[in-house]
């Protein structure tokens, strides 16, 4: 498998490494990172001779046992070289977290995963991406509802990310699609495994549309345990989540407790009390989410207008003025000077300014008036393109 030089023939780059290892069925996150601590670098591992590997054979653990197992059988059949050629022949291309293209929104995550696999494209780190998610099993309500927020937000130029269960994820894939937006689905299985099978359609939609992204190499089956893990991969892809209908106990409030961790807003969709459908938004509200009373209302809480983008971690908004206003009074001045593309807490915005924190607020909305500031995310702040050129 190798050259004189030690590297995988034809794939001179670490990517090639990074590819053939998170291809190998049954290795995931733990075990790659434990590879990475005893081997020391993936070129490491992939160079290392199967008998390396007899530590964790002769462990006794199980799990231990299976993916060494795994790896071993690996090595001896696969190729970075051969999976590349496998991977192009099925329209999938795949990028590590050590690559540029990577996207930078899971580059923070404690449990970043090692690699994606994906259909189509990767999110447009420069553009606002919300998750929108909820019940499998959703009223028609919840189902107008999804249909409705997705089209507004994708009026508005943001992405959709989701997981493309049926119900509400689907719903609100699907109307961004069909207003011409751009639509990400993170699944629990490999790229190139359609699930659930009632979505066919919009599977075969979305490489065209957006994109198809696994943590999981292909061929993975769709089981139970990969899809409370990937549901982190939905909120770090997004800057907001959208709840629309859940239950109690559910995978989108998983996702939303996640987000929160991640430091993202989380808006929920009210519901009749006593409503089964309803529960978990309702509960969400309790505890502080943001409540949607209508699409403006979440459009205004997202600070979303017609060509919002990032750059870098957050954007500013397209059009805006290239200079402060002619105008501006010495305390508003002083907040516009302190304003970056990077979103920032009102606190730290007063503290910079030298003025409190009441006042700064009260500024704040007057230069977001004057659209020279907009709010990123519930009281954090960024400047727009006058503050830094």
């Amino acid at each position: 498998m190798e050259n004189d030089s030690g590297q995988a023939p034809g794939m001179m780059e670490e990517e090639a490494y990074w590819l053939w290892l998170c291809s190998c069925p049954d290795l995931y996150r733990s075990a790659i990172t434990a590879l990475l601590r005893y081997f020391g670098s993936v070129r490491d591992i992939y160079q290392a001779p199967v008998s390396a590997l007899d530590p964790w054979k002769k462990t006794g653990s199980q799990a231990g046992l299976k993916w060494a197992g795994s790896l071993a059988a690996h090595k001896q059949s696969k190729s970075p070289e051969q999976l590349s050629e496998a991977l192009k022949q099925k329209g999938i291309s795949f990028v590590s977290s050590t690559h540029p293209d990577f996207p930078p929104s899971l580059r923070h995550l404690p449990d970043c995963p090692f690699g994606l696999f994906y259909r189509g494209r990767l999110p447009d780190p420069v553009k606002i991406s919300v998750a929108v998610i909820g019940a499998r099993c959703c009223s028609n309500y919840g189902y107008q509802m999804a249909d409705l927020l997705s089209r507004v937000l994708t009026e508005q130029g943001c992405q959709i990310i989701s997981g493309m269960a049926v119900g509400i994820d689907g719903a609100a894939q699907s109307a961004c699609i069909k207003n011409g937006g751009s639509s990400y689905a993170v699944l629990g299985c490999g790229v190139d495994i359609c699930y659930p099978p009632e979505h066919t359609e919009l599977y075969s939609s979305l490489p065209a549309h957006g994109g198809i992204l696994s943590e999981y190499a292909p061929g993975t089956r769709p089981i139970r345990g990969n899809f409370p893990v990937r549901n982190r991969l939905i909120s770090g892809l997004a800057d907001a989540v959208v709840v629309v209908e859940a239950r109690e106990k559910s995978g989108s409030l998983i996702t939303a407790d996640l987000a929160l961790e991640q430091g993202k807003d989380v808006y929920a969709v009210p519901g009749r009390c006593g409503d089964r459908l309803s529960l978990g938004c309702n509960r969400l509200i309790e505890q502080g989410a943001g409540i949607i009373l209508s699409p403006d209302n979440l459009l205004e809480n997202l600070s979303v207008s017609i060509g919002l983008k990032r750059t870098g971690r957050r954007e500013k908004c397209a059009g805006a003025c290239s200079k402060a206003p002619a105008g501006l009074s010495p305390e508003e001045q002083a907040v516009f000077n302190v304003l970056t593309s990077d979103a920032a807490g009102a606190e730290e915005i007063a503290a910079k300014a030298s003025l409190p924190l009441i006042r700064t607020l009260q500024i704040l909305v007057q230069l977001q008036l004057k659209n020279c500031a907009v709010e990123l995310s519930r009281n954090r702040y960024a400047g727009t393109a006058g503050n830094y050129g």
